[in-house]
């Protein structure tokens, strides 16, 4: 299973960030753009001998955390507890969000061994949701089963609020760790976790 995850968070790492600015552009032809520039940057630091976790997670704030809808996710990973929930506690769980999607992509990118993604050609668009699928594939290893869940916000920009790799949700599994832990802990413990990953 964590060979799973780290394989899921390095896909998801390597394939969200793209130009989601063009709203003209369907989904899965936005996610399909997403290497060009990511693997530039990617193969610069490697060039440069810099591949650590600090420039990772440079690369991460650049390319990836613009394009993924953080408060959407920050909000489903809270569920019933965003009730009742201050302001300031609502602000501060979503910057430790992005900190911990930050150190998390970090962590994937200095992983990335030039694995291959193939997009297929269909995808799913319903109301402003869709899907669209991916298959990862690598010489070493079986390949993976990625879908990739995009909204479409108010302003028509498609952004990433989750991947499911082989059936399994990174946002669900997630949303149940957090709130369990805010049961036990509180929500202010859980988001000082998150920010100090």
């Amino acid at each position: 299973m964590t060979k799973l995850v780290n394989s899921f968070l390095l896909i998801a790492a390597l394939f969200t960030a793209s130009t989601f600015a063009s709203e003209d552009r369907s989904p899965k032809q936005l996610l399909e753009s997403v290497t060009a520039d990511l693997f530039v940057d990617i193969a610069n630091v490697n060039a440069k001998g810099d591949a650590s976790s600090e420039a990772m997670a440079s690369i991460v704030e650049k390319r990836l955390l613009p394009h993924m809808d953080i408060k959407f996710v920050s909000y489903k990973l809270l569920g019933k507890h965003i009730k009742g929930l201050r302001r300031e506690q609502a602000v501060d769980f979503i910057a430790a969000v992005e900190h911990y999607l930050t150190v998390t992509y970090a962590g994937a990118l200095m992983k990335y061994t030039g694995q291959k993604v193939i997009f297929d050609q269909s995808q799913l668009i319903d109301d402003g949701y869709a899907t669209v699928k991916t298959q990862i594939v690598d010489d070493n290893a079986p390949a993976i089963d990625l879908h990739f869940k995009l909204r479409q916000g108010k302003d028509k920009q498609w952004k990433v609020y989750d991947i499911v790799a082989e059936g399994i949700s990174l946002l669900s599994a997630k949303q149940k760790e957090v709130l369990q832990r805010i049961s036990q802990v509180g929500i202010d413990e859980v988001t000082h976790e998150l920010a100090s990953k």
